[in-house]
């Protein structure tokens, strides 16, 4: 496909398994959503989604870009998963993008799942981009495993991560070549309660973890990553 998208909007069906697989992507030019303010060069688009019971697979992408304000998979507004839903982008390769992945606000929870396996970028700024708050909670997960590229930073905070209700944080096996792994906006933290988990192992990155210090504190009988 040349300079089109595929988008999603508001509540999807429950109990349903929805698959985006096998693209060949071609993209110049941003396409107008209908019924949207929005303008965007993105091989994916969700729009204030709300996955119940449900998955949806984004998988064996190829897209090439001549913008460089592409992202391969955007977000806009809420993205919510419950009830044990999943999201997962998986051996997608991207040329020419800015971001793998753009998620404006993410909710995770009742043991759902979001999900970023074996991706490439070519180059770029980040894997995952997150412009507001982040929650993962009962039982959730974000996993970030197994992707590559020669990009800035694997993940680019931009505000609050609340990580809570036995939950976990999945980021092995991942290679940023020089790139960090971590890069927070300067206010962006990380909010961890006892019960939950970070996996951060089998990464290569050309720097440290976070972009400045991490300070550990106890908040509430949990822990809370400040960066």
């Amino acid at each position: 496909m040349r300079s089109s998208v595929v988008a999603f909007r508001r509540a999807l069906p429950q109990q349903c398994d929805i698959a985006v697989t096998e693209v060949d992507a071609v993209q110049s030019s941003a396409v107008q959503l209908p019924q949207t303010t929005i303008n965007t060069l993105s091989v994916v688009v969700l729009r204030k989604v709300v996955l119940s019971a449900s998955t949806l697979l984004v998988s064996n992408v190829k897209a090439h870009s001549t913008n460089r304000d592409a992202f391969g998979l955007y977000s806009a507004g809420t993205l919510t998963l419950v009830g044990g839903s999943s999201l997962y982008a998986r051996y997608c390769s991207f040329d020419g993008y800015m971001h793998l992945s753009h998620v404006s606000i993410l909710a995770v929870s009742d043991h759902s799942v979001f999900a970023l396996l074996n991706n490439t970028m070519s180059s770029g700024i980040s894997l995952l981009y997150q412009h507001d708050e982040f929650s993962v909670s009962d039982h959730s997960v974000l996993r970030v495993v197994g992707n590559s590229g020669s990009v800035r930073y694997a993940i680019f905070a931009d505000d609050l991560w609340t990580v809570q209700g036995s939950s976990w944080l999945d980021w092995r096996d991942n290679d940023v070549g020089v790139g960090e792994f971590f890069h927070d906006s300067g206010s962006a933290f990380v909010s961890i309660d006892s019960s939950s988990v970070v996996t951060l192992t089998g990464c290569k990155m050309g720097f440290t973890v976070l972009s400045v210090p991490l300070l550990l504190s106890r908040v509430d009988a949990g822990y809370r990553f400040v960066a």
